[in-house]
């Protein structure tokens, strides 16, 4: 029997905020974004991913736990077109069993398809990852029609709220096997869920990990969205390491494991000391920037998104030096 344990959570019903997307000015590339089911793999015993195998931008793994009575999708793929392919596959793989979704965070290539699930499985989130949707969720919409060109991947995206809300962990049993949703505190965005099959020891992290990638940490003031916390980020990356988990799926690129999670981790480590260091000795942003970028790109040159690497010096520099 099925069976959705909130702890410590209150328990709310929602609806549906509904906008309208822009049209981006070149050439749209919605169809590229779609995800590939041919790229399902069992990862564990009941976990099956829709891997991200090509690394392709936008395009996030989507995960699929089944259980004996339910099954529980984490994550819907960027817009409609994405989210009836995950909920197709979801279907072939639990039958008529009851579904339910969650989404790793508020982003739109991580959830902006979870009207495609309303009425057909129940829908949770966090409070806070509710509540970031709402505040940012029409600017994001935005910003990736304008400016990612995904126009026609934002059409007719209405920003889908859940059917239940936890504050801080929730429990569902599938059947045979129990999925944990944890939401610790502001890391990547204001709301990221950290959902785990421990009996299996299995961890999805969205984007707290990329596997092989350096981190993306977000720091758009004209966005309005400079929550981003690396030093919540870290304590997160020491509590699921205590749990000593054997497959890390991540909300990018290849599933890992929890040496990809430790490279993660010892990674900040060291970007934390380097800036540290530079504030003490009274630098400035542009030289850090200048001076630490190509000496952490250096520590793992196959690594990708080190465009990214600016910004995280300018968000350490931010947490630490002026406050």
């Amino acid at each position: 029997m099925t069976t959705l344990k909130l702890i410590a959570a209150g328990l709310a019903l929602a609806g549906l905020m509904t906008g309208t997307a822009a049209v981006a000015a070149g050439k749209d590339v919605s169809r590229e974004k779609v995800v590939r089911v041919a790229n399902l793999t069992e990862v564990s015993p009941g976990v099956h991913v829709i891997e991200d195998k090509q690394h392709i931008f936008l395009v996030p793994n989507v995960t699929i736990i089944v259980g004996r009575d339910a099954a529980l999708v984490v994550d819907t793929g960027l817009g409609i077109d994405s989210a009836r392919l995950v909920l197709q596959t979801a279907r072939k793989l639990a039958g008529h069993r009851k579904l339910y979704l969650t989404v790793t965070h508020f982003h739109p290539e991580h959830g902006f398809g979870a009207q495609v699930f309303k009425g057909q499985a129940t829908i949770i989130y966090n409070r806070a990852q509710r509540d970031e949707l709402l505040k940012k969720g029409p600017e994001f919409r935005t910003l990736f029609a304008d400016k990612l060109d995904v126009a026609q991947a934002m059409k007719g995206v209405t920003l889908t709220l859940p059917d239940v809300v936890y504050d801080n962990e929730a429990e569902i049993d599938l059947g045979g096997r129990v999925v944990k949703l944890n939401y610790y505190q502001p890391a990547h965005t204001l709301g990221d869920q950290v959902i785990a099959v421990p009996d299996q020891g299995v961890v999805i992290l969205g984007d707290l990990l990329e596997t092989r990638s350096f981190p993306i940490m977000p720091w758009f003031p004209d966005l309005q969205d400079t929550d981003v916390n690396p030093q919540n980020w870290r304590e997160i990356f020491r509590i699921v390491a205590a749990t000593q988990p054997k497959v890390v799926i991540p909300g990018h690129g290849s599933i890992g494991t929890a040496a990809d999670l430790e490279a993660a981790a010892n990674h900040m480590d060291v970007a934390r000391a380097e800036v540290t260091r530079g504030c003490a000795a009274g630098k400035d942003l542009s030289t850090l920037q200048k001076e630490l970028t190509p000496l952490l790109a250096a520590q793992h040159p196959d690594w990708d998104l080190q465009d990214w690497i600016p910004m995280e010096i300018q968000v350490y520099y931010e947490r630490l030096c002026r406050q």
